[in-house]
């Protein structure tokens, strides 16, 4: 249970400092939905079952929090750091990570439908059976992410950093993956068979498409 409420956390951003420090704090199930929280120090914190939807989180620190079950629709998080965060069952639908850190997190069984990651940095990132239909991640690295049994329909995926990549089941029909780099990444042909441009892509034996 949350050790704040909603209106004393209000209160406490009013007289707070442009970044503020909510770091290691217990805000599970808390309603948090469309405050401003641009820069806010979020790390460790305890964010099970949140409501952030629409809520904006520009450049906040993320770090090792436990985002699980959240609801975070709409949410902004451009360049915020998710390092190491836990992000397990989450509705992340049309939520803005451009440039966001999320190296080494945990976004299993989650909602990313329509999100835009363009140029999010998903190093190491656990996102297996995790639904991206129509998400942006242009340019994204995604170097030794799991991406098993990953929806990835319809993405756009160009110029992205698949290097070592698990997408064992993943299915990319329609996906944009022009000029990506595959290399050694797990996957059959059949899949590549789908997508809707692998112009200029590096395959996973190291070899360029046209």
């Amino acid at each position: 249970m949350a050790e704040i409420t909603r209106k004393e956390l209000i209160l406490a951003l009013i007289g707070a400092s442009n970044q503020p420090r909510l770091a290691g704090l217990d805000l599970s199930s808390l309603d948090m939905s469309h405050l401003a929280l641009g820069y806010a120090n979020l790390s460790r914190a305890d964010l099970i079952g949140s409501d952030l939807t629409k809520t904006d989180l520009i450049g906040a620190d993320l770090s090792s929090a436990n985002l699980s079950n959240a609801t975070m629709v709409g949410t902004i998080l451009s360049s915020a750091n998710l390092t190491a965060a836990e992000l397990r069952n989450v509705n992340l639908g049309k939520a803005v990570l451009t440039w966001a850190c999320l190296s080494h997190a945990i976004i299993v069984s989650s909602n990313l439908s329509g999100t835009n990651l363009e140029y999010a940095n998903l190093t190491n990132a656990d996102l297996r059976d995790t639904r991206l239909p129509k998400a942006n991640l242009r340019g994204a690295d995604l170097s030794d992410a799991v991406l098993m049994k990953t929806i990835l329909t319809e993405c756009n995926l160009a110029d992205a950093v698949l290097v070592r990549a698990n997408l064992s089941g993943a299915d990319l029909t329609g996906a944009d993956l022009s000029r990506a780099n595959l290399v050694g990444a797990t996957l059959v042909p059949t899949q590549l068979s789908r997508v809707a441009s692998l112009q200029g892509a590096i395959l996973p034996d190291g070899s360029r498409v046209g």
